[in-house]
């Protein structure tokens, strides 16, 4: 494991997959002639290099939901470190994307923990067509060599909050070791589970994971409805009607916040937030709801926005702001990034939201 620079100890650590983001503009009939499934496709290295020498100008961002969330928090005066595995050119030289990787979450103020991994680093291409669909090819690469023998027991001592990738949830042996390790030390834990599938494979461990755990659980508002549906038995029932589908702004479904209420009665943890994107957040904690509103934009990138948003909470609650304050700032703060590709944003966007502390 090596550590890029020298730094005050973090007190947000964020351990996840180090991937590099990159976003270009495309033809109507790119995934057609890519053959890649709508909307979401995991690839090997060699297509995915395939597909960035066909992308007109192309940008890239350090990303992966766990960095991202480093990035933000750091740009919020929150000190941060990453830990993470990125790849390699040749023995002992980290490959140009590496690179950029690095580069990027130390000139946020991150301080990176990584492995050098024997395969490239890992890569995700999100290409947005002229019909504003989003067509995503993933392949993580050198993200996934990351095991529990990589991970700086002392960095999580010593941190508030130990951030989770849910798209590491199916790696068993090192989640066990981050949540046992957190939770030897008194460390909170935070967990974002990144999409619906990890909910439908996940959802039982997830639970008990908030049973057992210092949890603060980030779900959107479909990943939400899946999760209740799964533990409440519903899944199978939904699936079997196909003219059943997903609708958003159903947040007053009485069921569905007592469930919510009542996984977080008479208890400190686990704090559930729901992100519902232009309709803000509601937590669930300590058998309470806690609602922040906010205004619809239309974004030119969402990516990263949810990662933004869980940032923002995290600093707010690492600095003792009340839980609707964490989720209002997280808000605002997601806002800012709806405007960039990723979470490439100048962190002088973000200066005013740290003084608020």
């Amino acid at each position: 494991m090596q550590r890029q620079n020298k730094f005050s100890l973090p007190a947000l650590v964020c351990a996840g997959n180090a991937i590099v983001d990159v976003f270009a503009s495309v033809d109507e009939d790119v995934d057609r002639l890519l053959a890649l499934q709508s909307p979401v496709s995991h690839v090997d290295y060699e297509k995915i290099s395939n597909i960035l020498v066909t992308l007109p100008n192309p940008k890239m961002s350090a990303g992966g939901g766990a960095s991202n969330v480093a990035k933000i928090a750091s740009f919020l005066h929150v000190p941060s470190a990453f830990i993470g595995s990125v790849g390699t050119k040749s023995p002992g030289i980290v490959d140009s994307m590496g690179n950029l990787f690095i580069k990027e979450m130390t000139d946020a103020g991150v301080v990176p923990y990584l492995k050098q991994g024997t395969t490239p680093t890992g890569v995700c291409t999100v290409l947005r067509k002229n019909d504003g669909q989003t067509i995503i090819a993933a392949c993580p690469s050198a993200a996934l060599e990351l095991e529990a023998e990589d991970i700086d027991k002392e960095l999580i001592k010593n941190a508030k909050i130990l951030v989770v990738d849910g798209y590491m949830l199916g790696r068993e042996k090192l989640i066990m070791h981050l949540l046992e390790t957190a939770d030897r030390f008194g460390t909170a834990i935070a967990l974002d589970v990144g999409s619906v599938g990890i909910v439908k494979q996940y959802a039982y461990a997830i639970l008990q994971y908030c049973r057992l755990y210092p949890m603060i659980l980030f779900m959107n508002e479909e990943e939400a409805y899946s999760f209740y549906n799964i533990i409440n038995g519903k899944e199978l029932a939904i699936s079997k009607d196909k003219t059943k589908k997903f609708l958003p702004g159903k947040w007053n479904d009485e069921e569905l916040f007592s469930f919510f209420e009542t996984m977080t009665k008479d208890k400190l943890f686990p704090i559930v937030c729901v992100k519902l994107g232009p309709r803000g957040a509601v937590v669930f904690a300590n058998g309470a709801v806690y609602r922040a509103e906010t205004s619809s934009i239309i974004p030119l990138e969402s990516t990263g926005a949810g990662d933004a948003f869980s940032a923002a909470f995290l600093a707010g609650w690492i600095k003792g702001l009340s839980l609707k304050k964490c989720a209002a700032l997280g808000n605002r703060v997601a806002r800012e990034v709806l405007d960039i590709p990723g979470t490439g944003i100048d962190r002088k966007k973000l200066a005013p939201y740290a003084l608020e502390f």
